[in-house]
């Protein structure tokens, strides 16, 4: 049963109506009868929880949180308590939601759940309270009912078949349990190597780089790393206007090699709705937010040649592809696109770029933990390093690291 096809299969198996029917019991089973809620993070996710709750049957009655300087502090209208101070008072009538899930390399959702077993308390990660009120919770990134997976499973296996290597295939699987069954203890360690810089393509001093969501420069800062500064040209895109002022400052230093452009990226040009967050959540949206230019790759890089382009665009990747279909052909560039951000990516992503690149390898590489920062890579066969195992580049940290990760 290890290997990923055996495994594919016996995913794919289960019908959408079992699948339901998990569903609508995960976090009834786990809470057994406790209707009071303690939401075990105060941040981004814990508050969308408290404000999805609203009017249910369910009653969050605080807040739970490792951060000291929150303690004794109110959010939403609800206390914060330390984890140990919010076990004393509530553990015995109430279900631990796990409210955080950001970037990092090691497991985080696992630890969080093992912090509310040792304290004595019933702990639930988010994900099984999302499935039981699919119409406030769902989609959320990748995050979508099993059930509404499982009726895409000649899709997903199609997506399976594309795929280059062992680890992308087992990564692949991986990613598919996470969805399926919210296991988080499936997918193992965040793969070797720098996000976008794998180990999986050669790099030279011709390099022509496109990145497309350039938050304030960070994949900007590992490329220079990743090349000691021996490139032809970077071109950034960016449609979040917080980030905008700090990006400029960066590209500007970076030099006459650097060209930015202030856009969203699509499938054509004109305007967009952007809702900007100034943490590299910012996303086109179809009324909320400011209206940026949209630019379609085609026509701004008609007289470019470029050789890496990379989409890290809030679930805009699909369109952007559509958007750069000549420039794909003509240059045969690396990509590397993100997989990770509406539940469809996962298989629609490498079949977008199959059909943009058939004769290009296709990986697909998991950079952090719990799920995030899952990336497709298209690669072309000049391009490719023949023997991965052995030669992985060493990631050199950038002296002035441009920014933070960004976060959700």
């Amino acid at each position: 049963m290890n290997d990923p096809r055996s495994q594919l299969d016996s995913l794919l198996r289960e019908t959408p109506a079992i699948a339901r029917a998990r569903e609508c019991s995960a976090f009834d089973e786990l809470a057994e009868g406790r209707h009071s809620i303690v939401i075990f993070g105060a941040g981004r996710l814990g508050r969308k929880i408290l404000q999805g709750l609203s009017e249910s049957d369910l009653r969050p009655i605080a807040f739970a949180d490792n951060n000291p300087r929150l303690w004794g502090t109110v959010a939403g209208g609800l206390p914060v308590f330390s984890p140990q101070e919010a076990a004393d008072k509530f553990s015995a009538d109430a279900t631990f939601v796990a409210a955080i899930w950001h970037p990092s390399r090691s497991p985080l959702m696992s630890e969080l759940l093992a912090q509310l077993h040792s304290l004595g308390c019933r702990g639930a990660a988010f994900t099984r309270l999302f499935w039981r009120y699919p119409s406030r919770f769902l989609p959320y990134f990748f995050w979508d009912l099993p059930s509404n997976l499982l009726w895409q499973s000649a899709d997903i296996a199609a997506a399976f078949e594309l795929l280059d290597d062992d680890v992308s295939r087992q990564t692949f699987v991986a990613q598919l349990q996470l969805r399926l069954l919210a296991d988080f203890d499936c997918l193992g360690t965040p793969a070797p190597g720098e996000q976008y810089f794998p180990g999986l393509f050669t790099l030279t001093a011709k390099e022509s780089f496109v990145d497309c969501g350039a938050f304030t420069g960070d994949t900007i800062q590992s490329f220079i790393s990743q090349t000691d500064n021996a490139f032809r040209k970077v071109i950034a895109f960016e449609g979040d206007p917080s980030v905008l002022p700090t990006l400029e400052s960066f590209m500007s230093d970076v030099g006459s090699r650097a060209l930015l452009h202030k856009a969203a990226i699509g499938a054509r040009n004109g305007t967009v709705h952007f809702l900007g967050d100034g943490i590299g959540g910012g996303c086109v949206t179809g009324a909320a937010g400011v209206e940026v230019p949209c630019l379609r790759l085609d026509d701004v890089l008609a007289r470019e040649h470029v050789s890496f382009i990379k989409m890290d665009i809030e679930g805009a990747e699909l369109q952007a592809l559509q958007g750069a279909h000549l420039t794909i052909r003509r240059d045969r560039p690396v990509l590397a696109v993100c997989g990770y951000h509406t539940p469809d990516h996962f298989w629609r992503v490498p079949a977008s770029l199959k059909n943009l690149a058939p004769d290009s390898s296709l990986f697909l590489r998991s950079h952090c933990a719990d799920g995030l920062d899952a990336v497709y890579y298209s690669v072309p066969p000049e391009r490719r390093v023949q023997t991965v195992t052995t030669a992985l580049r060493t990631t050199v940290a950038p002296k002035t690291p441009a920014a933070p990760h960004k976060v959700l």
